[in-house]
């Protein structure tokens, strides 16, 4: 809980602030010192989770002094882009940035135990980066529970249109019905902010009872009355010299003449009694209707209730200054706060040598390649299956010899038993004996006037008689080999043996030959 410990006289450059102080300016002319209490870090130990204690002690050794000094550095950029994320109000952000800028600026501990050096860098006190169970405290502890009052807040500016919080909207800077407010503030107040709040100016109050007498629409003599117990209380006019004048009115007050000052009894009792005066204001109990204040005692209570008017006025602007404050730098504090707990986490999977988003990765990669074996598995299961059912339907070859309208195969092709070679075991065999069976088909083609040249695809030979050549040589060669081929008698011996074919050779074969 945040209190209001003293007030700054003079300069607040020259004040000297402790740890976890900073200054709360209310006016031009009142400043306070708002001081923040370190009890948020003494928790029980029932609310730590052993466990999870173990596991981050374990983490925060892998990490040597150099590297946790890196970790617990962050830059003013990476708070500042948060700070847009989290808080949709346009107020709240701006005093964010404020509060950074005069932390850096003036050297205050009002963060500790966080720091902001001149070089707008984000650090941590050394005896909380060393201690793992305080840094655990600080970052799992109480940084979910300033999470919880951001929720809290950005629930508050759900439906609103200008999306401002309750602190920094135009309603709540008018001062609401007399209730638990100035009594809030008032109970966090030192003894000597007390008095400096109870201490009025002459000339503010003589302001806000010229703005209550128009208000009132009083008339002139009634103007005139109450005045002059104005200038009784301030001490201008002599009390004893006016009729009607009735001291108990002003039980509890004291003016200073020469300062100008007028001093209240700072006891809750008499400061309740002096604000119930002013709630029938507030409360909208009087209308803007003509009043008349006949007397003296009764301009004397005129005048007081415009001084429970000033002073309620006043304890509403330092309760707004104080909620608003606190709640900056409960911002400011946990957004330093969680910056640090992502670098420390950063820093901690850099040393591992793996990050999550890696690891997930890995494991995503992991079960692509458990699909992929599968598939292959099933793919070459498949192929198996079609492999052999390829080998127990029969060739081409095969079927071409087993049929049985066929009767120009060669002999020697089908067994007895009418089934196909054994491949397997003499496939050379097989061969030859397909070659020499082409080789008898281009020559049949030879004796048919068969060229190669012809448009028709025949194994490379044409159907046409016109510019018919004599067969290849290849096949002459391997009818003359068989002793098929009987050249003509007239022709030479050179010609024998060198085996040239032509087409007589053919019509002499005998129908057996032909067959084979």
């Amino acid at each position: 809980m945040a209190r209001l410990v003293a007030v700054v006289k003079y300069s607040d450059e020259d004040y000297p602030f402790e740890k976890r102080q900073m200054p709360l300016y209310i006016d031009d002319s009142l400043t306070m010192v708002l001081e923040f209490s370190d009890n948020m870090l003494n928790l029980d130990k029932q609310q730590i989770d052993t466990v999870q204690l173990e596991q981050f002690i374990q983490r925060h050794r892998m990490l040597k002094e150099q590297d946790l000094a890196s970790a617990m550095t962050v830059t003013s950029r990476e708070v500042f882009n948060a700070l847009s994320q989290l808080l949709p109000c346009v107020g709240c952000r701006r005093c964010v940035e404020r509060l950074f800028s005069q932390v850096m600026q003036t050297g205050i501990q009002a963060l500790d135990p966080l720091s902001v050096g001149a070089n707008g860098v984000l650090t941590l006190s050394h005896g909380f980066m060393t201690d793992a169970t305080k840094l655990y405290t600080l970052f799992y502890m109480c940084g979910s529970k300033m999470n919880n009052e951001l929720d809290a807040i950005a629930k508050n500016k759900k439906g609103k249109k200008n999306n401002r919080c309750k602190f920094h909207s135009l309603d709540v800077r008018k001062p609401k019905p007399v209730g638990g407010h100035w009594m809030d503030v008032w109970e966090v107040m030192s003894p000597e902010c007390r008095d400096e709040v109870a201490l009025i100016d002459s000339n503010c109050l003589l302001e806000t009872l010229e703005n209550y007498l128009q208000k009132h629409r009083f008339c002139a003599d009634c103007k005139n009355k109450v005045h002059r117990a104005f200038n009784i209380l301030t001490g201008e006019l002599d009390f004893s010299k006016v009729k009607g004048y009735c001291a108990n009115v002003y039980q509890g007050l004291r003016c200073c003449p020469h300062e100008g000052h007028i001093h209240l009894c700072c006891e809750t009792d008499f400061i309740a009694h002096v604000l119930g005066r002013a709630e029938p204001e507030f409360a909208g109990g009087y209308e803007r209707r003509e009043r008349h204040a006949k007397t003296i005692d009764v301009a004397q209570e005129e005048v007081l209730t415009c001084l429970g008017i000033h002073l309620y006025e006043r304890l509403h602007r330092i309760w707004l200054k104080l909620r608003a404050e606190v709640q900056t730098r409960q911002m400011l504090f946990y957004l330093g706060v969680d910056a640090l707990r992502k670098s420390f986490e950063v820093t901690v999977e850099k040393v591992r040598g793996i990050s999550r988003m890696d690891q997930y990765f890995k494991d995503i990669l992991e079960e692509e390649k458990v699909q992929e074996l599968k598939q292959e598995k099933k793919r070459q299961k498949k192929n198996r299956k079609k492999n052999k059912s390829s080998c127990d339907l029969p060739t081409p070859l095969e079927t071409k010899s087993a049929n049985p309208s066929q009767k120009n195969e060669p002999p020697g092709f089908m067994e007895s038993d009418g089934n196909p070679c054994n491949i397997s075991e003499d496939s050379n065999m097989c061969a030859e004996v397909t070659v020499k069976n082409e080789d008898l088909l281009r020559s049949h083609k030879v004796k048919k006037g068969l060229t190669p040249h012809s448009n028709v695809s025949d194994c490379g030979y044409s159907s046409s008689l016109e510019g018919s050549e004599p067969g290849s040589q290849e096949g002459s060669d391997v009818a003359c080999a068989e002793g098929i081929c009987k050249h003509d008698e007239a022709g030479d011996d050179k010609e024998e043996e060198e085996g040239d074919s032509c087409v007589e050779c053919w019509n002499n074969c005998t129908k057996d030959n032909i067959k084979g």
